[in-house]
């Protein structure tokens, strides 16, 4: 950028001021800064220089009964936000109906649930909890969920943030999906497999590679969130205006 102001002669000289302006500049505007910085860095870690992204140390809980979900979503309601995905059985012939959502994914600091919501003869609880407009629901790419949700359940996913679509507006460079954040804020290798997105989550019992995956996409942006917020506290003037901690 300077460049394309100053040209090659003033390069330099205007780097050492901002390096001198930024050093003696306040905490928050480094942060803002660095913020920046890592948002439209062209150069993101190779996979192999970071380590695999972890759900640490939640606990996992595989959700197929009525009595499961309803503990469930009581826990669920005493943290400020969760983490949210859902997966669905795909397509792949053209005109093929969708098979709706199959699982849906919520985590906490201390817990991941995945539930099996075909399997389960009242899900009631868990479509008032999406619809329920004081809980905060944190995800990315949340608008192909939204839609299936509306046309599978005829309810309205309330109360969303999606990190990808407020992440696309504050970068230059765009296109700031689960896996280039965890690379970015995290310094961890998101691993998305298309072969276990693409495996039928209908199964009655899923397998240990379907639950890694689906506990990573609830999690990774849990993780996300709390990370950008208390590094970046300036970031929360960007947020929906209910979405307070």
């Amino acid at each position: 950028m300077i460049r394309d102001f100053t040209g090659n002669d003033y390069e330099e000289i205007l780097e050492e001021v901002l390096i001198k302006i930024l050093a003696n500049g306040s905490t928050s505007l480094n942060q803002i800064v660095n913020f920046f910085r890592l948002l439209d860095s062209p150069k993101v870690e190779l996979p192999e220089l970071q380590s695999d992204y972890s759900i640490n140390n939640r606990t996992i809980h595989i959700i197929k009964t009525s009595r499961e979900l309803e503990d469930a979503i009581k826990s669920m309601k005493t943290t400020p936000f969760i983490g949210f995905d859902s997966e669905q059985k795909p397509t792949f012939k053209k005109g093929e109906k969708s098979h709706g959502i199959s699982v849906i994914q919520l985590a906490s600091q201390s817990d991941c649930y995945i539930i099996q919501i075909k399997q389960i003869s009242n899900i009631k609880p868990i479509l008032s909890l999406l619809e329920d407009d004081k809980i905060i629901k944190v995800g990315t790419g949340l608008k192909g969920d939204k839609d299936e949700l509306y046309k599978q359940f005829k309810i309205r996913l309330k109360s969303t943030i999606d990190l990808e679509e407020i992440l696309n507006k504050l970068s230059a460079k765009q296109n700031i999906g689960a896996k280039k954040s965890a690379s970015i804020f995290l310094n961890k290798n998101l691993q998305k497999s298309k072969r276990m997105s693409r495996s039928n989550w209908e199964n009655k019992s899923l397998t240990d590679g379907q639950i890694k995956y689906a506990a990573e996409d609830a999690t990774v942006v849990y993780d996300l969130l709390t990370t950008i917020i208390n590094e970046y506290p300036f970031i929360i003037k960007v947020m929906p205006k209910f979405f307070k901690l």
